[in-house]
């Protein structure tokens, strides 16, 4: 997790919420989570669903400008880290950070946070990597939510024209 990783933690530490969830242990999400709408809000809450907490990875800005372009991300990677990290669902943030997006990436960024289960969304285009990744690590990894349709950060930013 060394340079790959900058992790802030919420008030409230793992486990302490009460009341198990339904597969127990520790679930990791990740994403841009750019113009948070409410596909990032259904996504997120359906993640937190399959344990006792969740970890979200946000994606740094310099990850996001290769894959979208200069214009992205509209938000800065500690806004929209700051933002995700205010959502009750949420238990800790951390950023993504490096150019690699292979197996074994995935492999060294979520190892250490020993979590049970990687939530993804149907969507995923990096579904398959992470798959594999997750495999390799005896993570489960679990699509807990299809693309909903007309929700999207670049969709919002169509629709507000240029920035």
């Amino acid at each position: 997790m060394k340079d790959d990783v900058k992790m802030s933690e919420r008030g409230v530490a793992l486990g302490e919420q009460g009341g198990q969830r339904s597969g127990g242990g520790l679930v990791v999400a990740t994403g841009v989570f750019d113009l948070l709408h409410i596909g990032h809000l259904r996504f997120l809450e359906a993640a937190r669903q399959l344990g006792d907490g969740l970890i979200v990875g946000v994606e740094s800005d310099a990850r996001v400008r290769r894959w979208k372009g200069p214009r992205r991300p509209v938000q800065s990677e500690e806004d929209r880290s700051a933002l995700v990290g205010a959502l009750k669902v949420v238990d800790r943030v951390f950023t993504i950070t490096g150019e690699r997006t292979d197996p074994a990436f995935y492999v060294e960024l979520l190892r250490p946070l020993h979590a049970r289960y990687l939530a993804v969304t149907a969507d995923d285009p990096l579904l398959e990597v992470k798959r594999e990744a997750m495999v390799a690590i005896g993570v489960e990894l679990r699509v807990v939510i299809p693309r909903i349709e007309n929700y999207s950060t670049t969709r919002l930013v169509e629709l507000l024209g240029p920035l």
